[in-house]
């Protein structure tokens, strides 16, 4: 679907997804209190295939899903691995919260997954809508924890939902924390026509 377009429509579509992603790693800095580096951008089209993760079989993965309503339909995952939801839970959250588990205390942790995956959301939901001039909202954030073993079957099943998809995985990665979580949009076709529209 991105061979749609030309040379310079697909600059346009790179600089925005990368100032997007941009907007995404400042809001993790600023949640995390740590530096964040951007590693790479991965494109795609429903021509290839949704980016695969390796199996890390029972490993838990946690998946915090954002839908976008609104002017352009589509979605997003950010994925940590358990190891490091439990790094990032240590350095931002008391000690009393991250080891105790009762029923309050998971939501507080889950509260915290989520607004983080909300305040990166919405950053890059506020650079495309003030780019494309779309009114566009996220809805509010789900998490769900899945087998490492089942991410690429689980994040198939989500895309199956949609009759074309435009894709980008953004890798990020903390150096102190030693983290690197996965942010993947998902977007219909329309996000190719929008940008046709601007050039």
């Amino acid at each position: 679907m991105l061979d749609k377009l030309n040379e310079n429509e697909l600059e346009v579509a790179s600089k925005l997804v990368f100032d997007g992603m941009s907007m995404a790693k400042k809001s993790m800095e600023m949640i995390l209190q740590s530096p964040i580096t951007m590693e790479k951008i991965d494109w795609s089209n429903d021509d290839v295939p949704l980016p695969k993760y390796k199996d890390s079989g029972d490993q838990s993965v946690h998946v915090i899903r954002t839908n976008l309503i609104g002017e352009l339909k589509g979605t997003s995952h950010l994925i940590f691995s358990e190891d490091e939801v439990s790094k990032v839970l240590n350095a931002c959250l008391p000690g009393n919260i991250v080891n105790s588990d009762t029923p309050e205390s998971k939501m507080m942790k889950m509260g915290f997954l989520t607004e983080m995956d909300n305040m990166m959301a919405a950053a890059v939901i506020t650079e495309f809508s003030n780019f494309l001039g779309l009114e566009i909202y996220g809805h509010v954030p789900s998490l769900e924890v899945v087998k490492g073993s089942d991410l690429n079957s689980f994040i198939d099943k989500e895309v199956g939902e949609f009759d074309a998809v435009v894709h980008f995985k953004a890798n990020f990665h903390g150096k102190e924390l030693d983290i690197s979580p996965d942010f993947i949009w998902i977007f219909q076709e329309e996000f190719v026509d929008k940008i046709k529209d601007l050039v």
